[in-house]
């Protein structure tokens, strides 16, 4: 049974160093201490001399495939492949024949089988060509329909050098040309890398499984097997990632069953100790590494569902009421007596809402135009007048930039913001609906700056790149990340725009940002945010760095790069931006000039634009 928990459950495994007697058996008592699977090894250890011969000789572990039934197989066994499966350029024509013999038939007997996965020994940092090539050759093109996970310890000895283990993950995945097929069966080691990023890095990786050996946990003072400091916060967080736990190197014996027990259950106290998710958890787990294309509301016109989403949030119209009443006392400290707000895109009707709230809290009557284009919100819009008794709101069922109002506004208030701030076209929205604020008039919000930062993301480039063709390379997607690290914790604005813009300059914009890897990573594109500022000092922002607390309704957008980027640390990444338009639509284009020159994606958004 696997160990419960919110929003997910945790299977742990054991693993075994042979299969000693019937795999039955052993399978039954692993099942009565509370494991979901075990780890054996599919093939006996050949003949020491038998590499030498250049025949390989496949020795089954069990008797037959008759041992198990074909349902157990598959669900509860996780089969090893020796590590004679390993090829090396230093090891000789014989040895390497062998070698490929060996990964042959180990995973034609594994396919056979049907386990429910494959583990495969680690490569090696600096001779691992043979071994990916052979992999994609007999395993990764289809031969095996199986996961396949690769064994990577966090650091390893070799050549009396400490490597680090995600080095050897990342030459090997990109010889293997990302395939999104092969996994990571990531093994804790007593000594972990000297930073929590290069641990992190982990995070956005494809681990499927976690092994952690007995041999790295210490004994508290009740004399209970428990995990370091360090270990204990990583597995925790891996654990957000849907990892399975294998244990490693356990008491065998009967007398050791109880000694064994120890550490399944403090895996599962671990597991079941994280904090319960918040609503906002809740809301974004669905979301989460999924791409979506970015909403285009002066093209289409949105859903109930989707106004009924964004009215959810906790935080938006909060500030935007506050925001407004701030402007509604400065009108007031000026003077002014016969007030009135445009509320434009006004959709369902909460920023309207919200600009009545505002008015009864500064004590004041005012009036106010609902601006909106689609037809169907309309509809709620002069519903909501009549049931919630909106007498001093008039709805205008009309474009914004064309409809051409009684009078000069007071302010303006709109939500037209995108994820990249600018990204559904708001300085074009608003520069049209300038006209009608009077001189002295207020727009809120007043000002947004998009945000740019590099992002590692192995999953999201995957889905990019199994549409197999260049347009989804140069489109942007709205995304709720999830497995992906940032190889700097540097995030740098891009484009800003102000309003009102009384001198209508353009919205066309350019900007070069460099950024400095704080550790050796792979850049698949870059996470994009925007920090926008609504009135006196008043804000909203997906900007990590100045969040605002408990918003849900921008997830951020994902920018890819064709090919991904390798950087070392103290690596200078430099990258181009442009906002082009002309008088049919609105497009990005993006570029790296280093550390390799790369070619400028969507050029004249031929792949991807948001239409006016």
């Amino acid at each position: 049974m696997p160990v419960c928990g919110v929003p997910d459950n945790l299977y742990v495994g054991r693993e075994y160093g042979e299969v000693s007697g019937e795999i039955r058996s052993m399978l039954k008592n692993a099942s009565n201490a509370k494991f979901d699977f075990v780890v054996v090894p599919l093939c006996k250890p050949a003949d020491s001399k038998a590499k030498e011969s250049g025949k390989y000789t496949l020795l089954p572990s069990t008797a037959s495939d008759l041992a198990l039934d074909s349902k157990t197989w598959s669900s509860a066994v996780v089969g090893k492949l020796s590590d004679e499966v390993s090829l090396l350029r230093k090891s000789s024509p014989i040895e390497r024949d062998y070698c490929g013999q060996a990964l042959e038939q180990e995973l034609g007997w594994a396919s056979h089988l049907g386990v429910y996965g494959i583990i495969l020994p680690p490569p090696v940092l600096d001779d691992c060509e043979l071994y990916a090539a052979a992999l994609l050759r007999m395993g990764l093109s289809g031969i095996c329909t199986t996961q396949f996970m690769i064994r990577i310890p966090l650091l390893r000895e070799e050549d009396g050098a400490q490597v680090d283990g995600w080095q050897a993950w990342n030459r090997l995945r990109l010889l293997c040309d990302q395939n999104p097929r092969l996994q990571v069966s990531l093994e804790l080691t007593a000594d972990l890398p000297e930073t929590d990023q290069e641990l992190l890095r982990w995070l956005a990786e494809p681990v499927r499984s976690v092994l952690v050996p007995a041999d790295i946990f210490l004994t508290n003072k009740q004399g209970f097997p428990v995990l370091s400091k360090r270990h204990k916060a990583f597995l925790m967080q891996l654990f957000k990632n849907k990892v399975q736990v294998i244990l490693q190197d356990l008491p065998e014996g009967p007398s050791a069953e109880g000694e064994s027990e120890k550490y399944l259950h403090y895996i599962a106290r671990l597991f079941q100790s994280r904090p319960a998710p918040t609503p906002q958890e809740q809301f974004e787990q669905p979301y989460h590494d999924y791409l979506q294309a970015p909403l285009q509301p002066l093209q289409d016109n949105l859903e109930s569902q989707t106004y009924e989403t964004f009215e959810k949030d906790p935080v938006k119209y909060v500030q935007y009421e506050e925001a407004v009443y701030r402007c509604l006392q400065d009108k007031i400290a000026a003077g002014k007596k016969d007030i009135v707000g445009i509320v434009v895109g006004a959709g369902r009707g909460p920023l309207v809402v919200a600009v009545r709230s505002a008015a009864a809290r500064a004590g004041i009557d005012i009036r106010v135009w609902a601006v909106e284009k689609n037809p169907n919100a309309v509809v709620t819009l002069k519903h909501r007048c009549i049931l919630e008794g909106w007498t001093n709101v008039e709805v205008i069922g009309e474009d914004m930039r064309f409809w051409q109002a009684p009078r000069k506004a007071d302010f303006i208030v709109s939500e037209l913001l995108g994820s990249f701030g600018d990204n559904e076209l708001s300085p074009e929205c608003l520069d049209g609906a300038q006209r009608f604020l009077a001189p002295d008039g207020a727009c809120i919000p007043c000002k947004y700056t998009s945000y740019l930062t590099p992002v590692t993301t192995h999953k999201l480039w995957n889905d990019v790149k199994n549409y197999n063709d260049l347009a989804h390379f140069e489109t942007a997607y709205v995304v709720k990340f999830h497995q992906a690290f940032y190889p700097t914790s540097d995030i740098q604005s891009c484009f800003e725009f102000s309003h009102p813009n009384w001198e209508l300059s353009s919205n066309d914009r350019y900007a070069d940002i460099e950024f400095t890897s704080e550790v050796d990573a792979l850049v698949h594109g870059f996470a994009g945010y925007f920090h926008c500022e609504l009135y006196a000092g008043l804000s909203l922002s997906i900007n990590p760095d100045t969040y605002s607390e408990g918003m849900f309704s921008w997830f951020p957008i994902y920018f890819p790069l064709r090919t991904p980027v390798y950087l070392q640390q103290g690596e200078k990444l430099k990258s181009h931006w442009w906002r082009c338009s002309n008088d049919r639509k609105v497009w990005y284009e993006w570029a790296v000039s280093a550390p390799t020159p790369q070619p400028i994606h969507n050029p004249g958004g031929r792949s991807y634009s948001v239409g006016k």
